[in-house]
């Protein structure tokens, strides 16, 4: 049984009409756009009602499966278990304190396409075992949600399997099941993806006024009023963030851009186009990854080559970029503005061009300056 039928089953079990709804927040509200935009699930924050029922102590675990295109694959499943983490808590204060804003997912280009989420919030009784079962599910957890997911991938159904075998141990209920899937856009019938907050709540849709609702400091609250507003209780609920972002700024750390950057440079000291050679290799190789969108991989082909080029002039002094924000640390350019990067090519992207050729022709750009 795969994870996306442990969430069927749950939906068979607890078939209730309970709330969901978008929460208001200072989140800026941004409609998804394929090839320009990473895509990042968020538990911005979990709650129980009750932490003890019955005399037994509850914690609570939100288990989770996203599914969307990466690479080649047009439907991956990305598991996730959000739960406290169990490193040093002893039984009274496993549980217990701020737990918000745990990642559900990577960064991961938005392709388009159909993006499913399924959700479940599950109060575990806390038991000799419990501390060790959700050690072991954050860790595999961990494993999707840290630098290349094109590298973590080569562990996912490995990590699906053993998430769900840890779910289905333990005694444990299920408080609320979420499932909803975004495609296309609202103005033409479709349900579009959008940044902000949302919230699945345990309470009876018509007797509960969600309009009340608004997020501060990652938490639910309910008020008239942001400055009166305090944190939802009383009721089971999830919240969740999704996040919207135009660029990486840990693409310096993916080992293959980082390996062929200083190969480009060692070589090029000595023998300037023995290092073109190997640059160009490096920038054709962010264009083949799947781990960015199209708007950063042109940004980041186009640092690569800029830091290349400066290192090779050894000037004493480094310059800010052209069309970019000037800024650098320890000589290497924090970021290209990926806004006017996305100016520079959305012609060709418009012209819809074959995805080699537009890969191609953008180099072109950057070798010319065009793109700087």
């Amino acid at each position: 049984m795969s994870l996306i039928d442990w969430f069927a089953n749950l939906f068979v079990k607890e078939a209730k009409h309970y709330v969901f709804s978008p929460v208001a927040s200072d989140v800026e509200k941004l409609v998804f756009q394929e090839g320009q935009h990473y895509f990042r699930l968020r538990l911005a924050e979990m709650f129980l009602k009750d932490d003890r029922k019955l005399f037994r102590k509850l914690v609570p675990v939100v288990s989770s499966v996203v599914s969307l295109s990466f690479g080649d694959n047009a439907a991956q499943q990305l598991p996730n278990v959000a739960g406290p983490l169990a490193l040093n808590l002893n039984e009274s204060a496993l549980g217990k304190g701020v737990q918000l804003n745990y990642s559900l997912t990577n960064l991961v280009p938005y392709r388009g396409g159909t993006i499913s989420i399924d959700a479940a919030l599950l109060a575990y009784v806390s038991k000799d075992y419990f501390a060790s079962f959700l050690s072991l599910a954050n860790s595999v957890s961990s494993l999707l949600t840290s630098g290349q997911l094109s590298a973590a991938l080569k562990v996912a159904d490995s990590a699906a399997g053993a998430l769900q075998d840890l779910l289905d141990s333990g005694d444990k209920e299920v408080r609320l099941v979420y499932h909803n899937e975004y495609a296309g856009s609202d103005q033409l019938g479709g349900v579009s993806l959008e940044s902000g907050y949302f919230a699945v709540i345990a309470a009876e849709a018509g007797k509960f006024n969600p309009e009340k609702l608004v997020v501060k400091n990652s938490q639910l609250c309910s008020g008239d009023d942001l400055a009166s507003a305090k944190p939802l209780t009383g009721y089971d609920y999830m919240l969740f963030s999704v996040e919207a972002a135009l660029y990486r700024d840990d693409f310096r750390y993916f080992t293959e851009y980082n390996s062929l950057l200083y190969t480009a440079i060692e070589k090029g000291m000595s023998d300037r186009t023995a290092g073109d050679a190997v640059i160009r290799a490096g920038m054709l190789a962010v264009f083949k990854s799947d781990d960015l969108t199209y708007v950063d991989k042109t940004r980041v082909a186009a640092a690569l080559k800029a830091e290349y080029e400066e290192r090779l002039s050894l000037q004493g002094k480094w310059k800010g970029l052209p069309g970019a924000d000037g800024e650098w640390l320890n000589g290497r350019a924090l970021a290209i503005n990926p806004a006017e990067v996305w100016k520079q090519i959305a012609p060709l992207f418009a012209a819809k061009l074959a995805d080699a050729d537009l890969a191609g022709r953008i180099l072109v750009m950057i070798d010319q300056g065009e793109i700087a």
